[in-house]
């Protein structure tokens, strides 16, 4: 095996496990094939220093939500210590997930996710922690091929810093500020979800 960005990969996650700690982050491994030309792409892409995205868990408070305006009644208010969690819908439908994207130039992941957060949704935010972690290994189908692409996937807990919902239509189809979760949730997000929101039932 031939590998592309292992140990730029490897340096990452061991500076991300030592910043916030191992207990409580959700370490996957996830095999991915690619037919030849999509794998090029990636290889392309890794080689030109790209090593993977970052994702934001963001929540607020009912405290930090904007005022009524006249015609709304008062029911429609969020209590003032009612959490809301941000997701997303992308463009494939895969379900309702955690806005983020891939890193730019020599952005730490935390940078990142929060550039992403604020592209894509016009919400600003604060990472508080790491929840998961995902590491991935793209191969190519032509099995004469025996390279090998690394890229690593991080996922944080944020808290909202401001902003409202703006999204980029040409990325998502819709994003907003959840009580009770959606009836379908991306698989990145379902441990998650299923986490935060069974606390708050």
């Amino acid at each position: 095996m031939t590998p592309i960005n292992r140990a730029e990969v490897e340096r990452r996650r061991e500076r991300l496990l030592e910043e916030y700690g191992r207990e409580g982050v959700d370490l996957v491994e996830t095999r991915w094939e690619s037919p030849p030309d999509e794998f090029e792409e990636f290889v392309a892409g890794s080689r030109a220093g790209y090593v993977g995205g970052a994702y934001c868990w963001v929540t607020r408070t009912g405290e930090q939500f904007a005022d009524l305006t006249e015609s709304m009644p008062e029911s429609a208010l969020p209590g003032r210590n009612e959490e809301r969690a941000l997701l997303v819908l992308g463009r494939d439908d895969s379900g309702w997930g955690v806005p983020g994207g891939g890193q730019e130039d020599d952005e730490t992941y935390e940078q990142a996710a929060v550039r992403e957060v604020r592209e894509e949704t016009g919400v600003d935010c604060e990472v508080t922690d790491l929840f998961r972690l995902e590491r991935v290994e793209r191969h190519c189908t032509d099995p004469d091929d025996d390279r090998v692409n690394h890229m690593l996937y991080g996922f944080f807990d944020a808290d909202y810093a401001g902003g409202e919902i703006r999204i980029q239509p040409g990325e998502l189809h819709g994003a907003a500020w959840f009580r009770e979760p959606p009836a379908r949730i991306h698989p990145a997000t379902e441990t998650k979800a299923a986490e935060w929101f069974g606390e708050r039932q």
